[in-house]
């Protein structure tokens, strides 16, 4: 498979890149394109011309005076995973970078791309010259073959910093034609399939902000693949657990899932059930099954509905107990 023709703007500034994508011709950003040029291949998009966030200098991740962690979106994948201030302030966001695709594909993807890709579906990103005459919603059609006779369109969306990042209470810095403005992980997000992302179409995220976390805490990440490492998640979760000082007690945790929706979706009723418990096995065991009870989840890339919720439960499970864990070893 070929890219289409294109040309290529490197601006040095993002505020230079919100400037080239502020006219009316048909431009797309790309930072290491490892999601955007497969989908250009398939002929989903095909932009005439691409802006690359390369061609500015990568800020280091950096701590503020109040223990803050701030992100450059345009850092790769590997140098978030192995970064020892980000493994240090923000273990979650490291364990999920390292767990994306393969070794190549992180060092050239971007926490910004991963946070900001399109949401995919098994008819979808694949060639359409050959087959289903009538196109889905995503292609402009009226109907979806990947939920027979569904209304909408049913794509999920795949990230797996994502729902790290809820997890983490995260926020974003976006920058666009109006300005510079701050808004929480959870919002840049819409769950509708046809425009997962909120961001106008000038606009480009350019920082993720991590408050700090004082408390004994601790974190799990699992994701399932049918093959590990290569794949799209089928399911991931994300866990963030903050004990009482005995580090049985639950004081505070966000659970959040994705790849089974339009959007990461956040288990609160496991997390309302978990809240002053102490974290046995058993206990784990109720939340876990309390998360595949409550989250909606939609059978994706040939996988049931019931094979992802066992997935799902088992997922959790084993977040769960790798949070518990790390707490359990401060001592």
């Amino acid at each position: 498979m070929y890219l289409p023709k294109f040309t290529i703007e490197r601006p040095e500034s993002p505020e230079d890149a919100v400037a080239l994508l502020s006219d009316d011709k048909d431009k797309h950003l790309v930072a290491g394109g490892t999601e955007l040029f497969p989908r250009m291949k398939y002929g989903l998009c095909s932009p005439k011309v691409l802006i690359s966030l390369k061609n500015r200098q990568v800020s280091s991740p950096i701590v503020t005076g109040e223990g803050t962690l701030i992100l450059d979106t345009n850092m790769s994948l590997t140098a978030l995973s192995t970064s020892s201030l980000v493994r240090k302030k923000a273990p979650l966001v490291a364990m999920a970078a390292g767990r994306v695709a393969t070794r190549e594909v992180r060092n050239m993807g971007t926490l910004g791309g991963n946070l900001c890709q399109e949401s995919r579906c098994l008819y979808l990103n694949q060639k359409h010259t050959f087959q289903f005459s009538e196109p889905c919603f995503k292609r402009g059609g009226k109907e979806c073959y990947f939920i027979p006779k569904g209304k909408k369109c049913w794509a999920v969306f795949m990230s797996d910093l994502a729902p790290a990042l809820f997890c983490l209470g995260a926020s974003v810095t976006i920058v666009g034609g109006n300005g510079v403005r701050q808004t929480q992980i959870e919002k840049l997000y819409t769950n509708d399939a046809l425009n997962p992302i909120s961001l106008k179409p000038d606009e480009i995220v350019t920082k993720v902000i991590i408050t700090e976390k004082k408390t004994p805490f601790g974190s799990g990440f699992a994701k399932f693949t049918m093959r590990d490492a290569i794949e799209f998640a089928a399911v991931n979760v994300g866990v963030f657990l903050e004990t009482q000082k005995d580090l049985h007690t639950c004081k505070r945790v966000k659970i959040a899932v994705g790849a089974v929706s339009a959007a990461p979706q956040r288990g609160v009723a496991a997390e309302a059930f978990l809240i002053g418990k102490c974290m046995s096995d058993d206990t784990l065991n109720a939340a876990s099954q309390k998360i595949a009870d409550t989250l909606k989840i939609v059978p994706h890339h040939g996988y049931s509905k019931g094979y992802l919720v066992e997935c799902l439960k088992s997922q959790t499970k084993t977040a769960l107990t790798d949070a518990v864990r790390v707490i359990t070893e401060i001592k």
